[in-house]
């Protein structure tokens, strides 16, 4: 996303720094404690959000607690939240939505109509008739096809000839061919090449993170929704690839959904895919589903349905591979997996599979930050209390209109008061011991914010898991996974975060070999 706005951002410093003095946030929160910032036009935004990733962010949360005040660029004060009851409060009460300058971000990437930027009713009828084709009964008959691609994957480790072999582009082809099979009902040789291009283009563009960047994102805030949003007209490249991309994914999306009702007026089998379930004539969703509204979410699905279940997975052969016993505890439960009645693998009754896959997702969070602005003034519950600066205890955190909001969801998920003094460590024991939270429902998963939360939540998060569990069982199974001595893996955070290798560049490189 924020290639975007940096490629504009020569046209963003002009009006920008017009109307900066007039709309100049005034900040509220001045008795929150935080971090002096390391300058006036970048405030503590480097620190956060550069590598190393997460250093930072775990020192001040250590220092100030699960509530503290950080300053964006040009002075503008912003809350970073932990705390497990604001987060709850900040995701479910209404009283926040995304910050205008993603608002529109979300709008150049997947149109006008996507899920993301929909609010009130409107959200919520979709939302219901989207969540219908991702109950946990319907993401069960799409296990054959996950199956069908992990095994893919396998053919390919089996065909590769190298020492160390980069695990990033097969399973982001996997999860890409998953998406295209389990909610279009076609491979993606299939799809427009134009679109699948434009995709990777799109996702391969937005995988960065610097200066420039944040300081155009916060150039986006600073002028209004109005003209932020006509700057996707502006004659640069990156524009035009915009345009093109929702162009294409519309074009695409339309020639789906025709090809689909027009089997199912034929009486023909359209099949088990999401559109085909969204689409069918006795559909109960049919009644409040209108065509263009499936056509919308076409760029959503793929781009949401790929790289992020990917990262996931290869931060779980990380792990698994910086512990051989603990990938041997896993492999041997695998070989003995349980299987239904019908004669399916039973993959929610691996415990250590699933722990270890819970434990990624908490480690590593995809996105480990997300963004709110307040609708009104309006106040924040704290489960735990903070120290002003001034000394007073404040159990909730009165804010303004306006006042930006940084949810730190992997923040939240390495504190200790939730996950145990060894929360910073990768240990699937601890939901084996049942040593996590299990009453409050933050997130739809393990009371994880992997998913995001609340009105905003992954509509395909059981599909995610699923996929997740049925990748990484069909590899850990077959294969044993080593790091190589002369190549590293680490987090940066690019707007997702991502496994890179010491210059910065996305790659996962394992020693494989074969066992079975």
């Amino acid at each position: 996303m924020t290639y975007s706005a940096a490629a504009i951002l020569p046209f963003l410093v002009p009006p920008g720094l017009v109307l900066f003095s007039t709309i100049r946030q005034q900040s509220n929160i001045q008795r929150i404690p935080g971090p002096p910032p390391s300058s006036w036009l970048l405030g503590n935004m480097l620190q956060l959000f550069l590598p190393p990733y997460g250093y930072y962010d775990d020192i001040w949360r250590k220092t100030y607690g699960t509530v503290y005040k950080f300053q964006g660029c040009f002075g503008r004060d912003r809350l970073m939240v932990s705390d497990p009851l604001a987060l709850q409060h900040i995701l479910n009460s209404g009283e926040f939505e995304f910050a205008p300058v993603f608002d529109t971000l979300f709008r150049w990437l997947f149109g006008e109509r996507n899920m993301a930027v929909l609010k009130g009713k409107e959200h919520r009828n979709l939302r219901t008739a989207w969540n219908a084709a991702f109950t946990a009964g319907a993401v069960r008959q799409y296990q054959p096809i996950l199956e069908k691609v992990a095994q893919g994957i396998s053919e390919k480790l089996d065909a590769s000839d190298s020492l160390a072999v980069d695990i990033c582009p097969l399973l982001s082809s996997a999860t890409v061919s998953s998406t295209t099979e389990v909610v279009f009902g076609c491979a993606v040789d299939d799809l427009g090449a134009e679109f699948v291009e434009s995709n990777s283009n799109i996702m391969a563009s937005s995988a960065s993170q610097s200066a420039a960047q944040i300081l155009a994102d916060e150039f986006g805030g600073l002028i209004p929704s109005w003209l932020f949003r006509r700057t996707i007209y502006l004659p640069t490249k990156a524009s035009q690839a915009l345009r093109t991309h929702v162009e294409l994914a519309s074009r695409e999306g339309w020639r789906l959904v025709h090809e689909k009702m027009d089997a199912a007026k034929q009486g023909l089998d359209g099949g088990d895919d999401v559109y085909s379930m969204l689409l069918r004539p006795d559909a109960q969703t049919n009644k409040s589903l209108r065509p263009e509204d499936i056509v919308a979410q076409t760029s959503v699905m793929m781009i949401g349905g790929s790289d992020t279940t990917a990262y996931t997975l290869v931060w779980a052969l990380v792990e698994l591979a910086k512990n051989p016993e603990l990938q041997d505890s896993l492999r041997a439960e695998i070989h003995g997996r349980p299987r239904t009645s019908r004669g399916d693998v039973a993959y929610d009754s691996i415990p250590l599979l699933n722990a270890t896959i819970k434990e990624s997702l908490r480690m590593y969070p995809v996105r480990p930050w997300t963004y709110r602005v307040a609708t009104k003034d309006t106040f924040i519950p704290l489960s735990q209390s903070i120290l002003s600066t001034t000394g007073e205890r404040l159990t909730q955190i009165q804010v303004k209109k306006g006042q930006l909001v940084t949810l730190g969801f992997a923040s939240y998920q390495k504190l200790e008061s939730r996950w145990g003094e060894d929360s910073c460590q990768f240990n699937p024991g601890r939901w084996l011991e049942s040593r996590v939270p299990q009453s409050d429902a933050i997130g739809p998963y393990a009371n994880l914010l992997a998913f995001s939360g609340g009105a905003h939540t992954c509509v395909g998060w059981r599909l995610a898991v699923l996929e997740m569990q049925v990748i990484l069982s069909e590899l850990i199974d077959k294969f044993a996974f080593s790091l190589p001595v002369e190549e590293s893996i680490e987090p940066r955070y690019m707007t997702n975060l991502m496994p890179t290798n010491a210059d910065g560049q996305k790659r996962a490189a394992f020693c494989v070999k074969r066992v079975l």
